[in-house]
């Protein structure tokens, strides 16, 4: 089962100053994508109980997260396009194709995008380019294997 990375917490505390808001969102956001992984991936396997129950605890949870609630708006265009990048990675990890397999990883990264955002929204420019540069690699541990091109 895959786990949040939240080695970033530090950093996106210090950057966002504190907003423990954005950080509950953030791990909403990113425990929910790893977990929707595992049930596509066929890792965690749930009873249509457990799905439902777990759906509506992760909109009911979001719904009361006041910072997504304060940039829907600039965050759901991100979300929306992190799922679609999703759905193409997992298409190119089945392609005959050995530059689309090993891009793939990076295209299913594009989720993190909106934990940038995050970090953007709160602490404004520079506060990006800083988490960025220090944690855009900061999740490599689903790269399956040798770089190839």
């Amino acid at each position: 089962m895959t786990v949040f990375d939240a080695s970033i917490k530090p950093d996106f505390m210090r950057l966002t100053h504190n907003n423990e808001q954005a950080w509950k969102f953030v791990e909403l956001f990113a425990d929910r994508a790893h977990h929707l992984d595992d049930i596509i991936d066929g890792e965690a396997v749930l009873t249509d109980e457990e799905m439902i129950q777990r759906e509506l605890a992760w909109m009911l949870a979001l719904g009361q997260n006041q910072f997504y609630k304060a940039h829907s708006g600039f965050l759901m265009p991100l979300i929306i396009m992190g799922c679609n990048a999703w759905l193409d990675a997992n298409a190119w990890e089945d392609s005959d194709d050995p530059v689309k397999q090993t891009h793939a990883d990076v295209i299913k990264s594009l989720y993190h995008e909106v934990v940038f955002a995050a970090v953007y929204i709160c602490g404004g420019w520079n506060a990006l380019r800083e988490f960025t540069k220090k944690h855009r690699e900061y999740q490599t541990d689903n790269y399956d294997g040798p770089i190839r091109t």
